[in-house]
Order: structure tokens, then C-alpha cells, then sequence
């Protein structure tokens, strides 16, 4: 659907009326490092979104928080990771049906001090913690995935992977 938003930062949303399906995407807000200019309004908090969503069998929240935040310290990731987990441990409470997916990161292929493999796999480690506790959350591990892939790393993974993390993703949606 067009919502008059920028289509590299969103928000997004997609309807499939056969399958009573529907999509939301967005970014998440600031600070984020990101090459395009957006109205400060189309950017959402995680956890602000997860805080307004009812749950039920029927949602599917999925998000990965990882990229766009290597620029930053990882105090400033466990903050804001920690205001996640507070947001899905209520949406668990009142809904404990809901799936809950996160999507681990991924290696980025490059070298450079912050946007280093190195750097990467601290802040997924510290979203692998975060949410080791809680049940019903489920962690997809791209990063073993592209670390381990023929394909060269890079930050955004070639398309054989791209089929593969959906395929994982729908497994635990519609496992049928």
C-alpha cells in the first residue's frame, strides 16, 4: 500500500487479502545511521511499537536490531536493547500466544573499526542475552548463517541467504 513514506525507511505496510495477512516494516528511530533523510515523525522506537501492539495467536513480531547501530558505543545498545526485552516481556504477559522473532545480525564483510565482524558479534551477543531468558522468543541466527556461507560477508547478504533467512522465518510462522 502506498503510505506517502520514503520507501528505503518506511514505515511500510503490505495486505494480502487472500491469506488475511498484513505487514508493517519501519526503521528504527534515532539515532541511526542511515544515507537518506526521512521526516523525523515516519521514525518509531522498537519498543514503542511493540508497546502498542495487542499480540495474539495470530501476531507475528519479528525485528532485528543490529546494523545501523554500530556507530554507537555498546552501552548505549544494552540501554536501548534493555528497553526492548522491557517491551516484549509485557507484550509476553498480556499475550503470552504471540510469536516473538528476532533476527540475529549479521557478519558485514568489512574491516573497518566500527562496522567490523568484531563489533558485530558483540552487540549480537548482547541481544542473544538479553533474550536468552524468556521463553516463547525465538533468536534466528544469521550470523552463523553468513559467517559461514560461501558467498563473500557483506553487510547486506547476497540472495541465496535472503531465501534462506525467510525460509527459517516462515518455518516458526506457518510451520505447516
Amino acid at each position: 500500500m502506498d503510505l506517502h513514506t520514503h520507501p528505503g525507511g518506511g514505515p511500510l505496510m503490505a495486505v494480502e487479502l487472500e491469506n488475511n495477512t498484513i505487514i508493517h516494516w519501519s526503521v528504527q528511530g534515532v539515532p541511526l545511521h542511515f544515507g537518506t533523510v526521512m521526516p523525523i515523525i515516519d521514525l518509531h522506537y522498537i519498543s514503542n511499537d511493540i508497546d502498542e501492539i495487542a499480540g495474539g495467536p495470530h501476531a507475528v513480531i519479528v525485528f532485528t536490531y543490529c546494523a545501523h547501530l554500530v556507530f554507537h558505543p555498546i552501552t548505549f545498545y544494552v540501554f536501548e536493547v534493555a528497553k526492548i526485552r522491557q517491551s516484549v516481556v509485557a507484550l509476553l504477559s498480556r499475550a503470552p500466544d504471540t510469536t516473538v522473532i528476532i533476527k540475529s545480525g549479521n557478519t558485514t564483510g568489512r574491516r573497518c573499526i566500527f562496522q567490523s565482524d568484531w563489533h558485530m558479534l558483540q552487540l549480537d551477543t548482547v541481544m542473544r542475552e538479553m533474550f536468552s531468558d524468556i521463553d516463547g522468543v525465538i533468536y534466528i541466527d544469521i550470523w552463523q548463517m553468513t559467517s559461514c556461507h560461501y558467498l563473500l560477508e557483506n553487510i547486506h547478504p547476497g540472495p541465496v541467504i535472503i531465501a534462506n533467512e525467510i525460509d527459517m522465518l516462515l518455518s516458526y510462522v506457518c510451520p505447516n
